[in-house]
């Protein structure tokens, strides 16, 4: 489920046997998500996070990954606990006899989930992170391979709809299930928000372009959506989480400047601000070199050639990521200005994000 190069060996162990599996229960409403088990609780988050900040040797990632497990099976509460398997060990189902890199899913035949994959080498994000921020990423990894598990029981929420199951929905229901896991860390005060926006780079980076293939997982705004969408059942806008407020799925705030504060105007409010922007430039430029490139291939090439190269069309992949912007705001003229982007002051309602006009309709009256 990593990247195209892994999930061809992977996704058809982990989707294809869910197309012959249906969930057994109904699904349930989306933002009626059933309680989690009484025994995960806050304090045993907080334990597993005080270990990825705090603990240290050379088995801290085996450490890490199986007190997450423990956690993932003391909030969904699975009618059979799944085993969970790492880089060695021996397996019982799905065509795998031991698990090795890369390797990432979950299987139903034996129950069992397994973690063993290197973010570093399969995922642009994960580079020049840390130990400990991988770790995190880690977990996201673990919630979506549990989110699989999860959806055979209590059902796929908001993506159960159409006559048949596909490989993509099945993913994306896994995604919002991620989402929600971590939306409860974050609603606790377990995860940060920055903590959390790493993991949301991660899945629309897991997204892929292959519509047309049968192991399609959804394209990169899919997965981020599905993920944030799973967030929603646990987060609310206008809530606050520490210095941050949530004004939307994609943005958060927090006040850099106040009115109150000495010599300031008290017409304009400053924000840090985190919004999840999609820059599609490099993906425009690839797919129009990938059309000439292909128109040649078909007029001075082989078949095979221009088969090949037709197959690629359209793959030009989106950068998408929460970015760390300063937003202004003023209350006087009703215009807003976004740090680093190509605009300057601008009226409200020309925030395709829509997050400047929350600020001023929750800060500007006061």
């Amino acid at each position: 489920m990593v990247r195209a190069s892994l999930r061809s060996a992977i996704a058809a162990l982990i989707t294809g046997l869910a197309l012959l599996h249906p969930a057994a229960a109904q699904p349930w409403a989306p933002g009626l998500e059933p309680p989690p088990a009484p025994t995960a609780t806050p304090a045993a988050a907080q334990a597993l996070e005080t270990l990825r900040r705090s603990g240290s040797g050379p088995d801290l990632r085996r450490r890490y990954l199986e007190a997450a497990h423990t956690l993932l099976q003391r909030y969904w509460a699975p009618r059979v606990p799944p085993r969970l398997l790492l880089a060695g060990d021996g397996a019982q189902g799905c065509g795998v006899r031991e698990v090795r890199e890369p390797m990432a899913y979950y299987c139903p035949q034996s129950n069992e989930i397994a973690m063993a994959i290197d973010l570093r080498r399969s995922v642009r994000s994960a580079r020049g992170r840390s130990d400990r921020e991988l770790l995190l990423l880690d977990l996201a990894v673990l919630a979506h391979e549990w989110g699989h598990l999860v959806n055979r029981e209590q059902g796929r929420g908001p993506y159960s709809g159409g006559f048949e199951l596909t490989v993509r929905q099945e993913e994306l229901a896994a995604d919002w299930r991620t989402g929600v896991f971590l939306g409860w860390l974050l609603n606790h005060g377990v995860l940060g928000v920055d903590d959390f926006t790493q993991t949301a780079n991660l899945l629309f980076e897991m997204g892929d372009y292959e519509r047309i293939m049968p192991q399609h997982h959804g394209y990169p705004k899919d997965r981020f959506e599905a993920l944030t969408r799973g967030l929603a059942t646990q987060v609310a806008v206008g809530q606050r989480l520490g210095e941050w407020t949530v004004d939307s799925r994609e943005a958060f705030s927090r006040p850099l400047v106040r009115a109150a504060a000495p010599g300031a105007d008290p017409a304009r409010r400053v924000y840090e601000v985190r919004r999840f922007e999609i820059d599609r430039s490099n993906q425009v430029a690839t797919n129009l070199l990938g059309g000439l490139l292909g128109a040649a291939s078909c007029l001075w090439g082989s078949q095979q050639q221009c088969l090949g190269m037709a197959m690629e069309q359209g793959k030009g992949r989106a950068e998408g990521i929460y970015t760390n912007r300063t937003l202004s705001l003023d209350c006087a003229s009703g215009s807003f200005d976004v740090s680093e982007d190509d605009h300057g002051p601008q009226p409200l309602g020309r925030d395709g994000k829509g997050q400047a006009a929350v600020l001023a309709g929750r800060d500007c009256g006061r």
